[in-house]
C-alpha cells in the first residue's frame, strides 16, 4: 500500500466503533517536510557531487549499482545544516515518544546515496540503530520509492476476506510504500526492514539521479546525568576492559 506520496494527502482518522478497540504492536514512522529545502538541497547536492568525484568508488552496503559514500558525513562541516535538522527531528521524536529527559540522541553514522538508472537498495535493517532515516535531495519521477515490510510476519498467516470496495485497514497491510519527495525527511526504527526500488527514471545523466542522505541514531544518557531505575536492578552503567585494575 502507498502512504503519504502527496504532501496534500494526509491519513484519515479510523471509523468510530460502537465496540471498544485497542490497537497494539504498532510501528511508528515519522516524516516532515523541511521549509528551507530548496536552498538546502542545492547546497547539499553541490558538496555530494564533489565528494563523489573525489571518491568515485565509495563503499558497498545495501546499494546495488548506486554510489554509497563513506559513513562519516555527520563530521563534515559542509553538511551541518542538514545534520542540525536531523537532531531537531530526533528531539521532537523523543518528546513524542516520552523518552527520559536526561537522555539525548547520538548520530552514529551518516552517508550520501546516489542511485543511477537501474540502481536500488536491497532489503535490510540497521543493526544497533534506535532510529534510522532518509532525507531526499533529488528525486525525479520513477526514481525508486522506499518501502517497509511488516515485522510481524505471523499476522498474515490467515488474512480476513474484506467487504467489496472496503479498503484494507492499515493493521493488515503487509508493506507500506513512500514515494521520495524532495525536502522530505523520514525517520523509522532501525530494526524495521526496508528497501529501495530500482531507479527507472528516463531522464538522461545527472537529471535522472536519485540523491538522498541516510543516517543512524542511538540514545545515550547526557553526560553526568545517568539516573538509576527504581523499578529494577541497577547495573551501575557501562564498563570497558581498561577500567579493570
Amino acid at each position: 500500500m502507498a502512504r503519504h506520496s502527496d504532501k496534500n494527502k494526509q491519513p484519515k482518522p479510523p471509523i468510530q466503533l460502537k465496540t471498544a478497540r485497542e490497537m497494539f504492536f504498532s510501528t511508528p514512522i515519522y516524516f516532515k517536510d523541511l521549509p528551507n529545502s530548496k536552498e538546502l538541497n542545492k547546497h547539499l547536492l553541490k558538496h555530494i557531487k564533489k565528494w563523489k568525484k573525489e571518491d568515485e568508488k565509495g563503499i558497498i552496503r545495501s546499494n546495488a549499482l548506486g554510489w554509497h559514500s563513506a559513513v562519516d558525513m555527520h563530521h563534515k562541516e559542509e553538511y551541518n545544516p542538514l545534520t542540525k535538522e536531523l537532531f531537531k527531528m530526533q528531539q521532537e521524536i523523543y518528546e513524542a515518544e516520552g523518552y527520559h529527559p536526561n537522555t539525548e540522541p547520538i548520530c552514529d553514522n551518516m552517508w550520501a546515496n546516489v542511485n543511477y538508472k537501474y540502481s536500488s537498495n536491497r532489503n535490510h535493517v540497521h543493526p544497533g540503530a534506535q532510529w534510522s532515516g532518509v532525507y531526499y535531495i533529488k528525486s525525479p519521477e520513477n526514481c525508486g520509492h522506499i518501502w517497509f515490510t511488516d515485522p510481524c510476519g505471523e499476522r498474515h498467516i490467515d488474512l480476513p476476506i474484506m467487504a467489496d470496495k472496503q479498503q484494507k485497514p492499515v493493521h493488515y497491510w503487509r508493506e507500506v510504500h513512500y514515494q521520495p519527495i524532495e525536502g522530505r525527511l523520514l525517520m523509522f526504527p532501525g530494526w524495521l526492514t526496508h528497501e529501495v526500488a530500482q531507479n527507472m527514471s528516463n531522464l538522461k545523466g545527472e537529471k535522472g539521479w536519485r540523491v538522498s542522505v541516510s543516517f543512524n541514531f542511538k540514545q545515550r544518557w547526557k553526560r553526568g546525568m545517568y539516573v538509576a531505575r527504581n523499578d529494577g536492578h541497577d547495573n551501575k552503567g557501562e564498563r570497558n576492559f581498561d577500567s579493570i585494575k
